[in-house]
């Protein structure tokens, strides 16, 4: 069954009432308006193949399409506006075309899992993004620079996230397993409403991010290198776990409202001076988890929670509770394999090749030996 356009005359006032699609009737009501001031619901319908709604250029209200089991093609050939764009729960669908769409208040395409082809001319005006539980390789144009929240989640396929147009967001942003060798690009961004979390990238770009307003997370992304140059206020937490990081950098950052936690970064064994060399104040706990050879926060003034440390590296807990001394609270359980550095100086997150220092040829001449670190920083 096609419930495609067919415009045919229809008085003014049927352009501004709500309709729920049961028939064809409905579709052509929808189709010879062209701006449409109501909600259009099509739920649960059966036996629709293809839904075609190509004349309307404006829907005011919501238009809904979920639940469709037998749907396969949502066409929209001349829209250009939405107050709701909502695609959702629909099992078949593998098209979504929209090829005039530019703005919409809130856009959510969730849980469509055949659904491959998504087309949109240019998001230059939006306020809810949200993509989630797709077969998408793409995402058309984002133009909008001040969204509300953007959300793009389980997109296996998706291996592009760019969203260079955005300085700000009013909410938050969730971006996470989406495609592998996934590049997530917000390279305008420099202030989040809410809460910003970040997952399972091969790439990242928030270089000019100055403050995040509730909890700042990354969570199993691949890249090696963790740079967040500009970032001045974390409002909340600080959450750093599963990634792959060799080296973190957070030169600007002062203080954290809540929590910081760094928790089972494989690659990631030294808190240098230069990884938190200006941060002052944590107010909640921090929890350091992982193979660390040392660890040192020069600016470090005070840590109202408690400090836990524990896993296995060159560090002991007498040489943390050592450079720990703004923290009354600490719980070790750290297990040394040998001398740590000391240095607190190194390159952010730097591995070196061979005996780079005196500290280094000390200590090696010390145990009877050579220490042969690889190189492994980008």
């Amino acid at each position: 069954m096609n419930l495609s356009s067919v415009a045919q005359p229809t008085g003014v006032g049927a352009c501004n009432k709500d309709i729920k699609v049961k028939s064809q009737a409905d579709i052509d009501t929808i189709n010879a308006c062209t701006k449409f001031d109501a909600d259009v619901v099509v739920d649960g319908v059966k036996g629709i193949g293809t839904l075609g709604m190509d004349s309307v250029q404006t829907i005011t209200g919501q238009l809904i399409v979920q639940n469709m089991y037998d749907l396969q093609v949502v066409s929209l050939g001349s829209l250009t506006s939405a107050g709701s764009l909502k695609i959702i729960n629909n099992t078949n669908v593998y098209k979504v075309d929209a090829p005039q769409l530019s703005s919409v208040d809130d856009f959510q395409i969730i849980v469509n899992p055949n659904l491959k082809e998504l087309n949109y001319r240019n998001m230059s005006r939006v306020s809810n993004f949200q993509i989630i539980g797709t077969h998408i390789g793409a995402l058309g144009r984002f133009a909008a620079t001040q969204p509300a929240n953007i959300e793009v989640l389980s997109n296996t396929e998706l291996r592009v996230l760019d969203f260079s147009s955005v300085k700000k967001t009013g909410g938050y942003i969730n971006i996470a397993n989406n495609g592998r060798s996934a590049n997530i690009t917000f390279s305008s961004l420099t202030d989040v409403g809410g809460n910003a979390s970040f997952a399972d990238a091969a790439a990242l770009d928030i270089g000019k991010l100055s403050s995040v307003s509730d909890d700042f997370s990354l969570y199993t992304n691949s890249f090696r290198n963790l740079s967040v140059p500009a970032l001045r206020t974390a409002e909340k937490s600080i959450t750093l776990s599963g990634n792959g990081f060799e080296a973190i950098s957070f030169p600007l950052l002062a203080e954290i409202g809540s929590s910081l936690n760094i928790v089972n970064n494989t690659n990631f064994r030294s808190i240098t001076a230069k990884t938190f060399p200006k941060l002052e104040t944590i107010p909640g706990s921090m929890v350091l988890q992982g193979s660390f050879d040392n660890i040192t926060f020069p600016a470090l003034k005070t840590v109202e929670g408690q400090v836990s440390l524990s896993g296995k590296g060159k560090l002991s807990c007498k040489e943390a509770e050592a450079e720990l001394k703004a923290a009354d609270n600490i719980d070790c359980s750290l297990v040394s394999t040998g001398s740590s550095s000391g240095s607190g100086d190194e390159s952010v997150g730097e591995i070196d090749d061979g005996e780079s220092g005196a500290s280094r040829a000390a200590t090696a001449a010390a145990i009877g030996g050579a220490i042969a670190l690889a190189a492994a920083c980008l």
